[in-house]
């Protein structure tokens, strides 16, 4: 982002923190630049980054942009077009959260670090709910598990620090896989570096003496790389899927939702919000899609009953209420529209890969799909998802007879889906299929590290009897598969994988009998999250080791001091990235312990699903157009 004529002492790149708990972190979070630098600050105009000069002749730019030498190229490039057409321009850079030293390396070899001001802007969790904190960076997954670069792992660091800074140290934390003891060892390493810079070798003055966050259970996303090749199917992740969420804002053509209210129409797409402040939306979006149209159905009937009210109403009074509740109903009609038209596409989900019921034409089933030239991104989703649930493809010769290979040409299967796959979606992909190979989500047959099926038994991944109308298993988000860090999550705070019993829904609470989720209030294990008991079952998942940690509170009794009706509060922080579906299925056990039990805060470092992860894998190549001389 590009903001001409702001002066940078106005717009410092520190925002405060507010004092209460939940409410802290997401007035900290929500105040947005864009409303921070106002015109009242002395903005005149914000552009997006990119490689073309802005078209201004303000003398104040600032830069607002993450730490990419991309970006870094695209300033050095203004800041010399500028200088040559105008005199002098104050530059300043502010780098989202942090400043590397690899950019401003790049400012000198472009010769402009000693035009620009450098700063810092600490924007770290960014709620995108109540019940969801993201960093927003989106390429956590490639930079941590392909690129090795381990800066996400700091910043999460730094915002786990700022936490613990607002609500009190974190007693317990527990992980599985590499990067995740990564993390929980520099968050133990940091809160002890502050007590020796503190003179009396005490936290007091940085942690408050409390505790208001009972656990962080951190897990990496290697762990379960089959969660998001599933195609989700609760209503948010099914969107999702479909259109792509970004900040919690979906990006939809205006033929398909029409123009704005009171606008005249045009052909520009429209972002609409999505987020648990509107009342049907909330209601939804950790329904399975198969209970969604009786829902909408509902709502249409009460909406339309509503507006017919008003042919009832006979006094000023009454015209009064009516015309006052008309906005709320219009806003909720447009809603409704929207909210069944997502439902017209769903993706086909693979279920015998998951059971284990393998079909004996799956070759001939993904050769027909790249034949026909179907999205790359469906092909590679089923083509990881089977080799991740069985191990890989297996070895035997496969007569690979085409006339785009040639007759009688023998191949081992991968290597002939390699090659097809190359020949249909471009020589670029050879580095794709690489990359998914060297990530073990595509590989040939190697029995020994196939374990998914006997996860899937340990973990009770697969249930057959789901029930999506009265879901008692968060197996309901995909129809019958239990996302497995969410399984893990349960395992620890709940000590069980078996299904949670829960309370009839009254058919005079919710939108419909059966179709809101709610969960019998049970007690869950009064003890922190651990992983005693389930050994077995992390030994056998990829990702890293499994650990525990324990962290001391500046005063001891904290843990007993609180108030034993309040619920625990436990982080589940995914490093690399975190679906939709996976965070309906916290909700649900949030849900089931009501009253005396636990709630689920998820914080990850980006929302991701089966295209953005796959998608950040992909290796964009410039290739040259073949020149045939004559």
């Amino acid at each position: 982002m590009v903001v001409s004529g702001a002066v940078p002492g106005a717009a410092g790149p520190s925002a405060g923190a507010a004092p209460a708990f939940s409410s802290a972190i997401k007035d900290h979070a929500r105040r947005e630049l864009v409303n921070v630098l106002d015109s009242e600050h002395g903005v005149e105009k914000i552009f997006h980054l990119s490689a073309d000069r802005p078209e201004t002749e303000s003398k104040n730019l600032i830069y607002i942009c993450r730490p990419k030498i991309a970006f870094v190229k695209f300033i050095a490039g203004h800041v010399r077009q500028k200088n040559q057409f105008s005199s002098k321009t104050e530059y300043s850079i502010f780098f989202v959260p942090r400043r590397t030293l690899v950019c401003e390396r790049v400012l000198e070899e472009e010769g402009v670090y000693g035009d620009v001001s450098i700063s810092e802007f600490h924007l770290d969790l960014v709620p995108l709910d109540d019940d969801v904190w993201s960093l927003e960076l989106d390429d956590a997954f490639r930079e941590l598990y392909l690129d090795g670069d381990t800066s996400a792992i700091y910043y999460v660091a730094k915002a786990m620090m700022k936490l613990q800074s607002m609500f009190g140290v974190i007693p317990s934390i527990i992980g599985k896989g590499r990067c995740a003891k990564l993390l929980s060892d520099l968050m133990v390493r940091m809160k002890r570096e502050l007590a020796l810079n503190m003179e009396a070798g005490s936290t007091d003055q940085v942690f408050p003496l409390r505790s208001d966050l009972d656990s962080v259970i951190i897990v990496d996303r290697t762990v379960d790389l089959i969660s998001p090749m599933c195609s989700q199917l609760t209503y948010e992740g099914l969107i999702d899927d479909i259109y792509g969420i970004k900040s919690t804002f979906v990006e939809l053509e205006s033929s398909i939702v029409g123009p704005p209210p009171n606008a005249p129409a045009n052909n520009r797409p429209r972002k609409i919000p999505l987020n648990g402040t509107e009342r049907l939306y909330a209601q939804l979006r950790d329904l399975n899609f198969a209970v969604v149209g009786s829902v909408l159905n509902q709502n249409a009937r009460r909406i339309q009953e509503e507006i017919e009210s008003r042919n009832q109403a006979r006094t000023v009074t009454q015209l009064k209420d009516f015309i006052g509740k008309l906005g709320g109903i219009e806003a909720e009609r447009a809603a409704l529209k929207l909210r069944g038209m997502t439902l017209n596409k769903m993706l086909t989900v693979q279920q015998n890969l998951i059971a284990g019921n393998v079909p004996s034409s799956y070759l001939d089933y993904f050769e027909e799909l790249i034949a026909k030239q179907a999205p790359l991104m469906q092909v590679l989703r089923l083509l990881c998802l089977y080799s991740m649930t069985t191990g890989g493809l297996k070895q035997p010769k496969y007569d690979f007879s085409s006339p785009r290979a040639g007759s009688g040409l023998l191949l081992f299967a991968i290597f002939a889906l390699y090659l097809i796959v190359v020949q249909t979606y471009g020589v670029e992909h050879i580095l794709t299929l690489q990359n998914l190979a060297s990530l073990n989500m595509f590989r040939t047959l190697d029995t020994s590290k196939s374990t998914f099926s006997q996860s899937r038994q340990q973990l009770r991944l697969a249930v057959d009897d789901v029930d999506e109308q009265k879901p008692n298993d968060i197996s309901y988000v995909y129809s019958g598969f239990a996302p497995i860090l969410v399984r893990l999550v349960q395992a620890a705070t709940l000590k069980t994988t078996s299904a949670l019993t829960t309370a009839a829904a009254s058919p005079a609470t919710g939108a419909a009998a059966g179709s809101s989720l709610q969960p019998e209030r049970t007690s869950t294990s009064s003890g922190p999250p651990s992983w005693k008991g389930f050994e077995e079952a992390l030994k056998v998942l990829p990702g890293g080791p499994a650990f525990e940690e324990s962290q001391k509170l500046p005063d001891e009794g904290l843990l007993a001091k609180r108030n034993a009706n309040a619920p625990k509060v436990t982080l589940v922080l995914f490093l690399g990235g975190c679906t939709f579906s996976e965070i309906s299925s916290l909700r649900f056990l949030s849900r089931k312990g009501e009253g005396n039990g636990r709630e689920f805060i998820t914080v990850t470092t980006n929302m991701t699903n089966g295209n953005s992860l796959l998608a950040s894998l992909q290796e964009k190549l410039n290739i040259a157009p073949l020149q045939i001389s004559e």
